[in-house]
């Protein structure tokens, strides 16, 4: 198993791989929007010896807004690995990639709407960003890490602005 970057090459299959993972193309599409517009901090895909795609994971940036402050962290969003290919760590391992990628670009901290049993194993809690208000979900989904200490620390009453291709989904 190798975990790398996506290349041209893998564009048909990560859209294969999204839409069986997801059951429809919503996910895949969101995907497309990040890609075409240049939002991607991380796009990576987990590929068997022979290539093949089995697994993909987006990392986008997304801004943190209070009354007095703005920040940008990374959203990871969406993950997907080929139902045939489910629980045998390959999730895991694109995660690790993921935020390995977002702390060598910069990154402070992540937010993920996810399953709340999976993301916390990586360090995701959502007590981190239990007072932000977010668009696509909240109560223990919506969950945040910090990269560096302290970057999540002490913020109340803000907002998650993601970026515009996300109201362009259906």
């Amino acid at each position: 198993m190798l975990i790398r970057a996506e290349t041209i090459d893998d564009v048909a299959a990560i859209t294969r791989v999204t839409c069986a993972a997801f059951g429809g193309h919503e996910e895949a599409r969101l995907v497309e929007l990040l890609r075409n517009g240049r939002l991607l901090i991380a796009s990576l895909v987990a590929v068997d010896d022979a290539g093949h795609v089995l697994g993909h994971i987006a990392f986008s940036p997304v801004t943190i807004a209070t009354a007095d402050h703005e920040r940008q962290v990374a959203s990871l969003a969406p993950m997907a690995v080929a139902p045939e290919f489910q629980r045998q760590g390959i999730g895991s391992m694109l995660v690790a990639a993921g935020l390995q990628a977002c702390r060598a670009a910069g990154y402070r901290a992540v937010i993920v709407v996810g399953h709340p049993t999976y993301y916390p194993r990586f360090g995701f809690s959502y007590m981190l960003v239990e007072g932000l208000a977010n668009p696509f979900g909240g109560g223990t989904a919506f969950m945040g890490m910090e990269l560096a200490r302290g970057s999540l620390s002490g913020i109340d009453g803000g907002r998650v602005i993601y970026p515009d291709v996300f109201n362009q989904l259906s």
